[in-house]
């Protein structure tokens, strides 16, 4: 960064760590980020265990929002990879990029198509703060085709600024009441392990996990250290022993899984 650069961010800095345990703080972060790399769909979400995301500053297109109303609050965020990162590595922070930490296969997957490609945006990078074992936030900056790809430029300023993002929202974090869902759903998490376990054997239930999450044919192989022909065995046999006959009908059958009741006993909601 050169001098006027520095200049010209001294003030906004100053003034993100006064709106500190204010209603203006992620405002004043994304204006923060946006004076060297803007985005034209944001979103900071709270994580936690057991509840679905939960939105503290929407800055998001009309055609983003949407689509996370439609399906992503639904569920469809059990399957996002920003989500699984985090619940993987619950206490790790991070910067990534969608593009980065997709499973191969992820862009041509049916979650793809039906569930985050109806958002419109073509590059995603964010922020995964954590704040506890049990709860995190994480930063979005989107960008639909009104903008181009995040540059290697951007993502290094995204990078230079990193402490200041993670230290100072979790330090707004533990100075304010973070809200709480109605009602905690505690199975919900669990759902992908619950969902066929009935009917299918072990690794069958780890096939349609990385199915779900949008693993390709090659990429559940490769994970699994099998044949890809013996990956495809075990598609063949998943689709007989749920009586569907392809990837969008699993995606179906998960997702209207999610409101059993049988998933609030921990029970396989697929269980006769």
């Amino acid at each position: 960064m050169d001098a006027p650069t520095i200049t010209s961010f001294i003030q906004p800095l100053t003034a993100l760590f006064s709106d500190l345990g204010t209603e203006a703080f992620y405002q004043r972060l994304l204006g923060l980020i946006h004076q060297q790399v803007p985005a034209d769909s944001s979103v900071v979400l709270l994580y936690q265990r057991g509840a679905s995301p939960m939105i503290l500053l929407d800055r998001m297109t009309e055609r983003d929002r949407n689509a996370m109303q439609a399906h992503y609050f639904a569920g469809a965020y059990l399957l996002s990879p920003f989500y699984v990162n985090w619940l993987n590595a619950p206490l790790q922070d991070t910067l990534k990029r969608l593009a980065d930490i997709a499973p191969q296969g992820f862009f041509e997957s049916i979650y793809y198509r039906d569930y985050y490609g109806r958002s419109g945006l073509k590059d995603e990078m964010s922020y995964l703060i954590p704040l506890s074992p049990q709860s995190a936030i994480l930063f979005s900056l989107g960008r639909s085709s009104e903008l181009p790809l995040f540059s290697d430029t951007e993502k290094h300023y995204l990078q230079t600024i990193y402490s200041i993002v993670i230290k100072a929202t979790q330090r707004h974090a533990s100075l304010v009441t973070l809200p709480t869902p109605t009602k905690l759903k505690l199975w919900l998490e669990d759902s992908m392990q619950l969902f066929g376990k009935s009917i299918l054997t072990e690794r069958e239930q780890l096939v349609v996990q990385m199915m779900l999450q949008g693993h390709s044919s090659k990429s559940c192989a490769k994970l699994l250290g099998i044949s890809p022909t013996t990956e495809r065995v075990h598609r063949r046999n998943i689709y007989l022993k749920l009586n569907i006959s392809s990837q969008a009908q699993l995606f179906k059958l998960f997702f209207a899984a999610l409101s059993s009741e049988q998933l609030a006993q921990g029970l396989d909601p697929l269980m006769p």
